[in-house]
């Protein structure tokens, strides 16, 4: 029976074996992405690992995982450099708290108490502040990217062209309605974001059958549109992945996530390493959970002339910004501020369109905030840069003033 329905046997500790020494490695998003959350040492071992496949001619990308590696870097990027700021916020306002909520209190003497907190807390505050002085600045000089663009030279996939695409569309609404992996559970997704797992497993596909060799992915994604899961652990891929890919190619699929992966690793690998590693994607994964879990519980809610009010807004907004740039692009600016206006410049004009023509639901609006948010991020970059001139860094602070404003509004119908 095993040989008929294989798609539903773990591999034994031989065959794992067997696959680790024949296969090729195809690597997620998110696992790129990632060496950005990991310490320095962390993404070093990683590295090393990598590069050691890479000569051996073992790894691979598909186009898509660096279509949305790029599309998410500068994000991430973002939230790490805002993290510091987030505890900042946190420790003011627990000092805070204590002197407004308990000042009256009837048998604690608050006001000594909030002086003891406030010199306890002094150190771990400077602390944070030289950690995110020390902290890189990847806009300027980006090793981790220079790092992933080495290892995966020549070693990514191609785009398809738009009637394959179109294709894979038209094949992910039926697939999707009947539940067949993967990618169903991003259905409420916005239709530019929908069926990205779907074109990720396809290329993923052509390559096993260009190949011939089997296929090990590494990824975050704990979705249960991959795992087949027991009691809350993941025991293997889907049957119904492995059987779709060993009937289209005849080679065998498997998943490991990065900690598993390293682990597997011939390299020795240091269990802080590994740690860290199984860590960070913990907490993404809550973090996905946590969005998943309010979003259900806000759809009933919304309505969707919210949004059309506020996209009205935001274009009439960004229309003013494309004024101010072509100003902005008459002055004297420097060159490296001026390629960032260029390139936000380009995602403006890009997310404006796409608002202009998407239908004013949740699932668009969560993907166009979320470009506002990068817009923020590299304005408020520009602003504080001592390259900007004091003339323009008032006009662009009035406008990301006001395109703050506008986040602070929406965020909470997101």
């Amino acid at each position: 029976m095993k040989n008929t329905f294989k798609e539903y046997h773990q591999f034994t500790e031989e065959e794992f074996k067997l696959l680790w020494k024949n296969c090729l490695f195809v690597f997620d998003a998110n696992t790129l992405l990632n060496m950005y959350r990991y310490s320095r040492k962390t993404v070093e071992a990683y590295f090393k690992v990598l590069e050691k496949l890479k000569k051996q001619k073992r790894i691979w990308i598909p186009y898509q995982v660096g279509y949305e590696f790029y599309e998410n870097r500068i994000k991430v990027i973002s939230e790490n450099e805002k993290s510091y700021d987030g505890i900042l916020k946190v420790l003011e306002k627990t000092k805070n708290n204590i002197e407004t909520d308990y000042k009256n209190h009837p048998f604690l003497n608050i006001e000594k108490i909030s002086k003891e907190i406030k010199t306890g807390l002094s150190k771990a505050e400077k602390d944070i502040k030289k950690a995110k002085e020390n902290h890189p600045d990847w806009l300027k000089k980006d090793d981790v990217l220079e790092s992933i663009n080495k290892i995966f030279n020549n070693n990514i996939g191609k785009n398809y062209d738009k009637k394959k695409l179109d294709e894979i569309k038209n094949e992910g609404k039926e697939r999707y309605k009947n539940n067949i992996p993967p990618g169903f559970k991003d259905e409420k997704k916005e239709e530019s974001k929908k069926y990205g797992d779907l074109i990720l497993w396809y290329q993923i596909i052509d390559k096993a059958k260009e190949s011939k060799k089997p296929i090990v992915f590494v990824s975050g994604d704990v979705k249960e549109d991959w795992w087949l899961e027991k009691d809350g652990e993941r025991i293997m891929p889907l049957p119904q992945l492995k059987k779709e890919m060993y009937e289209k190619t005849d080679v065998d699929f498997h998943i490991y996530t990065p900690e598993k992966f390293l682990e597997r690793s011939d390299d020795k690998i240091a269990k802080t390493t590994i740690s860290e590693i199984r860590k960070i994607r913990e907490l993404e994964e809550e973090r996905m959970l946590i969005y998943r879990r309010e979003l259900t519980e806000r759809e009933r809610d919304l309505n969707p002339r919210i949004f059309e009010k506020y996209s009205m807004e935001y274009i009439y907004l960004f229309d003013k910004w494309e004024r101010l740039f072509m100003k902005i692009d008459n002055q004297k600016i420097h060159p490296h501020c001026k390629e960032k206006l260029n390139y936000l410049f380009y995602k403006l004009r890009k997310s404006r369109n796409r608002i202009m023509h998407s239908d004013f639901n949740r699932e668009s609006f969560h993907g166009f905030y979320k470009d506002t948010k990068e817009f923020s991020y590299i304005f408020d970059k520009i602003i504080h840069s001592k390259d900007t001139e004091p003339e323009i860094s008032m006009m662009m602070k009035k406008f990301i003033d006001r395109l703050e404003h506008l986040n602070h509004k929406i965020r909470r119908y997101l």
